[in-house]
């Protein structure tokens, strides 16, 4: 008897430290996995980069809900091509030198694929903890950036994405 106790307490200790609870954003090149980023439920994480025409800053802000992307806010320095705020989609407002574009609520669905801008365009992911640079290493790469959830035992094996040069 005391060892059935044993072994379900034991097997109870091992499901909870693989059973994958912990959310964060899973960063992959052309595939290959790079690293995670934690994230918390509810918290923010940003996408930026230098729009290619007008050479001025964008960033957006992305949220993961029920296992999708979405785009919550855009904040931009000029109306640049295919820039501005789309009518019915958010509430804009001027910020310091910034056209904010906020409330947005865009589902683009469970995976956000980008093709990396070169070391000009300087594309970067960034959450509250930590910041990926993807420009100096990954130009012209198919970045995803997916919502996983990771279990305890696989949180401390886990590493901030650090593209190879």
């Amino acid at each position: 008897m005391r060892t059935a106790v044993l072994l379900t307490v034991a097997l109870a200790l091992l499901g909870a430290l693989v059973w994958p609870v912990h959310p964060a954003l899973r960063v992959a090149d052309e595939g290959t996995v790079i690293g995670h980023l934690p994230l918390a439920e509810e918290e923010v994480f940003t996408v930026s980069y230098v729009h290619s025409i007008d050479r001025l800053p964008i960033e957006e802000d992305l949220a993961v809900r029920d296992g999708h992307l979405v785009v919550d806010a855009t904040r931009i320095r000029q109306f640049g091509a295919g820039m501005g705020q789309i009518p019915g989609e958010g509430n804009g407002r001027a910020e310091g030198p910034w056209w904010v574009v906020e409330d947005m609520g865009r589902d683009i669905g469970p995976v956000l694929a980008l093709r990396v801008g070169a070391p000009a365009v300087d594309h970067r992911i960034r959450t509250p903890d930590a910041e990926v640079r993807l420009s100096p290493c990954l130009t012209a790469h198919r970045v995803t950036v997916e919502p996983v959830r990771l279990s305890t035992l696989h949180l401390p094996l886990t590493r901030v994405p650090a593209p190879d040069c």
